[in-house]
């Protein structure tokens, strides 16, 4: 038996919301890749569309609560600071399939003792059995890999700089030679610049209190 004139009537209005809900949705993939294509440029920043390796860099924070995954709409370059340069990346990162967050990433010029990951109340518990809770810094509460390593670094100036980043950044972290932060999806090319100058700020304070740690062994 065929099917009658509104069943078939039904199916193509679903085709067609489908439809424009894929066409939305590349088009807002497509907006995105054009800013910041179009940020990169005006910076003298690179741009790549694809990484699926640089997330694999690191391991802490949300690489490891869903995986490496893919680095998407990926620009790079320097960001300014009173100590000089220092290397950064910004990515739309992609887990299981699905864009997570926007990634920013600003390199140390010295590598740290230990992980530490700083987490908002409102964000998730780490699952990484290698991370304890060491004490609260500014707004936040640290996660640690080395309690007797990182406690030095924890210093006003560093809660001052975490504080600075803003309650739309539930977590940021710093492993080895980087400190990493997350942002909504939904930030703009505004935010995330004001974003890059916090994460640097707190890459400074990292490093002070990672000098007065490293004389005091001396």
């Amino acid at each position: 038996m065929g099917l009658s004139s509104t069943v078939w009537f039904v199916i193509a209005v679903i085709a067609l919301l489908i439809g424009a809900v894929l066409l939305l949705a590349d088009s807002r993939r497509g907006s995105g890749s054009k800013d910041r294509r179009r940020w990169a440029a005006m910076r003298g920043w690179e741009f790549l569309d694809t990484d699926p390796v640089l997330p694999s860099r690191w391991r802490y924070g949300t690489i490891h609560q869903g995986g490496p995954g893919v680095a998407r709409n990926l620009i790079s370059g320097d960001v300014p600071t009173p100590a000089g340069p220092r290397m950064a990346y910004v990515f739309d990162h992609e887990q299981a399939g699905r864009l997570t967050s926007i990634l920013v990433a600003v390199q140390l010029q010295e590598p740290l003792p230990a992980a530490v990951e700083l987490r908002l109340p409102s964000a998730p518990l780490p699952d990484d059995a290698g991370l304890d809770l060491l004490q609260p810094v500014g707004e936040r509460y640290a996660f640690v890999s080395d309690a007797a390593a990182v406690r030095p670094l924890l210093t006003p100036r560093l809660a001052t700089a975490a504080d600075s980043l803003g309650d739309d950044v539930e977590l940021l972290w710093g492993e080895e030679s980087w400190v990493l932060a997350t942002a909504p999806l939904s930030s703009n090319a505004d935010r995330v610049q004001d974003l890059l100058a916090d994460l640097a700020e707190f890459a400074t304070a990292l490093e002070q209190g990672l000098g007065v740690r490293l004389r005091k062994e001396s």
